[in-house]
């Protein structure tokens, strides 16, 4: 079973192998990207620009419609702690995946001839990450590692693997988790994803 969006099928010739066309400007867009959260006040969640969501506890509002007959309340309360522990772990389980994202980026790009195994380490990190990052109610941890996954494994030849890549989905990851931005993101979290997705679909078409 595969998570986040269904994974197209590849009609490029593995034959090509497609050139890093990254310029200058665009590098310099994945960084904004990467900080335009931490440049935000506290108080700018209201403009639009991104979202800071804290999930409704489900389960109390459960306990509290059906008026507590018959429900261990105290049960419920520490399954409830719990998930609220988990979804912590997962920025923390992130914010190291995205350093191993981070190490093996550069590991590519000095010995291209181990991008399949490399290639491999990453598919799994981001499946990882587009499977559990909706779960906690980091909906764009999920797109950016579909995203991910999409350009690893429809790009034909591991070999064309490109570190910058990599590296620009581990930025947008890094700034999700540092800022804590939760549900879609607004308009930043929008144009940040389909961003990295044009990027993924350009080098693929390459």
């Amino acid at each position: 079973m595969r998570c986040g969006p269904a994974v197209r099928a590849s009609t490029r010739s593995p034959a090509t192998k497609p050139s890093l066309n990254l310029s200058l400007l665009e590098l310099e867009f994945f960084r904004f990207f990467r900080d335009v959260w931490g440049s935000m006040s506290d108080n700018s969640h209201n403009n639009g620009a991104y979202q800071l969501i804290t999930p409704p506890n489900l389960l109390k509002a459960k306990v509290g419609g059906l008026g507590g007959g018959g429900i261990d309340v105290d049960a419920i309360r520490q399954a409830s702690s719990a998930i609220e522990i988990m979804a912590g772990d997962f920025e923390e389980r992130v914010a190291l995946d995205v350093t191993m994202i981070m190490k093996l980026s550069h590991d590519l790009d000095a010995d291209p001839s181990r991008a399949a195994k490399i290639g491999d380490k990453l598919s799994r990190i981001g499946l990882e990450m587009s499977c559990q990052g909706e779960t906690f109610g980091f909906e764009l941890i999920s797109g950016v590692g579909a995203s991910m996954c999409r350009y690893i494994q429809e790009l034909g030849d591991p070999e064309s693997l490109k570190g910058d890549v990599i590296r620009a989905h581990a930025d947008a990851m890094r700034a999700i988790i540092k800022n804590k931005v939760k549900g879609d993101g607004g308009v930043v979290g929008t144009e940040l994803v389909t961003s990295l997705e044009k990027l993924v679909d350009r080098m693929i078409a390459e």
